[in-house]
């Protein structure tokens, strides 16, 4: 689908980032690889440091608008200054540091295009996630129409790299909290569902998440300052429309996730004590922490290299086991 030849752009495209010049080409490239081609790119460069503007300059597409904050405000003020500036009804999300496959904007404007749902103004899609180079896609039951129960239940797409809203729904409920230094996408898709925004699915993998140390998930102050955030907003709405021990079990695998963090924070820092106490306080959190202490226990055991060497093991031996099932006949 190519009607690059009409002047007003159909899909705004936002991609906030902040010192990721090494990564930022790569993100760029596969937005403007894209089948469908009538868009406009805004990047929101939220404070870099580094040459992020120069490493902009380099793609000379007019579709590329550069949109420069001056200082480091955070990810959910930069996604909302670029909703702001958009053009057009339709707002696609790309982290800086994730890649799209080629057809994904084509493939979920069609799938939004075609729906009968009046209240549909959210799509979103599978991806596969590369850690080391270890690329995989992990299960995730596609939901559509109303969500709301379905996201306080826990159920989560992963990344906003998955979407594509209307501007106007967006802009119906705020955009993103830009009191929360994470946890912001869960608590926007949280905000649409609760407007009566209904969700739309593509059922294909059509972005890349890449994981790698730049990421906000090893910064301790940001996860655990948004989890108390987000309990305090959504925690008795939770409880009321799912039940109390929903409620603990989401609560009990977010801590988890930090607890965890903690572990492999206190081991880099050669504090083998501190780590064990980490450990021991997830079993506060069973059964729903039962996966984190295994973690938790090999990373304390065999430290940070040990546990992704075990880790690409482990994932090595996956692949190998479903190559071996692909070919039996």
């Amino acid at each position: 689908m190519n009607i690059s030849n009409q002047e007003q752009p159909i899909v705004s495209v936002i991609v906030p980032t902040f010192n990721r010049a090494n990564l930022l080409p790569r993100a760029i490239s596969s937005i403007l690889k894209q089948t469908f081609s009538n868009f406009e790119l805004i990047i929101v460069d939220d404070g870099s440091t580094d040459n992020t503007a120069e490493v902009v300059k380099e793609f000379t597409d007019p579709r590329i608008i550069f949109l420069p904050l001056g200082k480091n405000y955070g990810g959910s003020y930069a996604r909302n200054q670029g909703i702001k500036a958009a053009r057009t009804e339709l707002i696609a999300f790309l982290d800086s540091d994730d890649e799209w496959l080629p057809d994904k904007l084509e493939l979920q404007l069609k799938r939004l295009q075609d729906s009968d749902d009046p209240l549909a103004t959210v799509v979103y899609c599978l991806g596969y996630e590369c850690v080391e180079e270890q690329r995989k896609m992990p299960s995730l039951t596609l939901f559509e129409g109303d969500v709301f129960n379905h996201l306080l239940e826990g159920w989560l797409p992963p990344t906003t790299s998955l979407f594509m809203v209307k501007r106007s729904a967006l802009l119906e409920v705020n955009g993103f909290d830009e009191r929360l230094p994470s946890f912001q996408d869960y608590d926007l898709w949280l905000s649409l569902a609760a407007a009566n925004n209904h969700f739309l699915a593509v059922n294909q993998p059509l972005i890349i998440r890449y994981f790698h140390e730049q990421q906000i998930r090893g910064n301790l102050v940001a996860k655990s300052t948004g989890l108390e955030i987000f309990k305090t907003k959504w925690g008795e709405t939770m409880k009321q429309r799912v039940g109390y021990i929903e409620y603990w079990k989401f609560i009990s695998l977010k801590t988890s996730i930090i607890q965890l963090i903690r572990v492999g924070k206190s081991v880099e820092d050669g504090k083998k004590m501190l780590a064990l106490s980490y450990v021991i306080g997830l079993l506060k959190y069973l059964p729903w922490s039962a996966n984190m202490i295994i973690k938790a226990i090999v990373l304390s055991t065999f430290g940070n290299n040990g546990y992704r060497s075990i880790f690409l093991l482990k994932s090595r031996i996956k692949q190998l086991i479903k190559g071996s099932k692909k070919y039996q006949y």
